[in-house]
């Protein structure tokens, strides 16, 4: 008997430390790196693999093009970002003013882009400037492109500056997510250093399988400000999300606050580990009440930027996706920050890389 219990009590330590050893973890996080001589300055704010070490990143100020392809050099033993290169435009943007803050690649031809000015997720073919043409009395003509997936929410949903900015796909259970940057207007205002308060959005995913299906939507509790001062420019939200191989996701929630001084500036980024297959559903259009479920979520990493007297190295990432794996399996996670277009020549438009394994 005494053996017996023994080897139940071996056997559940066993299974809990394989259920533990399965988590996801930070093996490395490497220091955040600039490539003013390769890479022009911009305002990018988000960011997708196309396949080897070619990435695309979208501008939230470009109104000509649709996005931008860049070469990341990355070393397959450590997962350091070795070297960037900057490889030009791809497609254009079909009106001005659309605010772009995310992109995904989600199939072989097609990408799919967050307009935050738009409050919508639209599909464009890869290689094409996906510009309507016009017949000869100036009218759309729709047959000159196929007819792809499209999806928006109502402006009055949202208050201002604070819709969609992320993107992820997960390839392996063809699913869309996104997330609404701060609260909608439905759950609350936006928490600020005056308004302290944790902000609720609405975590959505959508069925690649099935474009006609409504998402399916989640909430998400942010955490509190860490800041009482007075910004001059604070944002506080969600940028952007990344959906790991395994199907649970990434959440970046990132702080900004901006002193009028500028001096003591800082941008607190925050990753998250949350596993939608576990977690209960939430109307999209519903109210929160008392007693909804919110996902769990896990602190996997976070890191400060700062602007001091001593020290600029103050990034707003907003861009996130999964970077190569790495020769002994681990996976690289990539980021990049908006510089504001290199904003009064101070900022940069800065690249970090985090190695995780499970």
């Amino acid at each position: 008997m005494k053996h017996l219990l023994l080897s139940l009590i071996l056997s559940c330590f066993s299974f809990l430390t394989t259920q533990a050893s399965a988590d996801w973890h930070v093996v490395r996080s490497h220091p955040q790196k600039h490539f003013l001589q390769t890479i022009p300055a911009g305002n990018y704010s988000g960011i997708t693999n196309m396949g080897g070490d070619v990435y695309a990143m979208v501008s939230d100020k470009s109104d000509s093009a649709l996005y931008f392809n860049v070469r990341l050099y990355i070393s397959r033993q450590t997962g350091e970002l070795l070297q960037a290169e900057y490889m030009g435009s791809k497609g254009r943007a079909e009106a001005a003013g659309l605010d772009n803050e995310a992109i995904a690649k989600v199939s072989d031809s097609t990408i799919v882009v967050a307009s935050e000015q738009r409050f919508r997720l639209k599909e464009y073919l890869i290689g094409q400037n996906n510009v309507p043409g016009k017949d000869r009395n100036g009218v759309a003509e729709d047959k000159t492109q196929p007819k792809l997936w499209e999806w928006s929410m109502r402006e009055e949903d949202f208050w201002p500056n604070y819709g969609f900015e992320s993107l992820a796909y997960d390839s392996i259970g063809r699913k869309l997510w996104t997330i609404n940057e701060s609260a909608m207007r439905r759950d609350g205002k936006p928490a600020t250093p005056q308004n302290p308060h944790r902000n609720v959005l609405r975590l959505m995913s959508f069925n690649r399988d099935d474009v006609t299906a409504v998402p399916v939507a989640y909430l998400y509790r942010m955490d509190m400000p860490t800041t009482m001062k007075t910004a001059e420019t604070y944002a506080m939200g969600v940028s952007e999300l990344c959906a790991l191989p395994d199907g649970q996701l990434l959440v970046l929630e990132r702080e900004a606050f901006v002193p009028k001084t500028k001096i003591g500036a800082f941008c607190q980024c925050k990753l998250y580990v949350v596993n939608p297959s576990v977690e209960t559903p939430y109307p999209l259009e519903k109210s929160v009440e008392a007693g909804a479920p919110y996902v769990s979520k896990r602190l996997l990493t976070s890191w400060r930027t700062t602007i001091t007297l001593f020290s600029q190295n103050w990034a707003n990432y907003e861009g996130m996706c999964l970077g190569p794996k790495l020769e002994n399996g681990d996976q690289v996670v990539i980021l990049v920050s908006d510089s504001q277009n290199g904003y009064a020549g101070l900022l940069r438009d800065w690249f970090k890389t985090i190695v995780i394994s499970n």
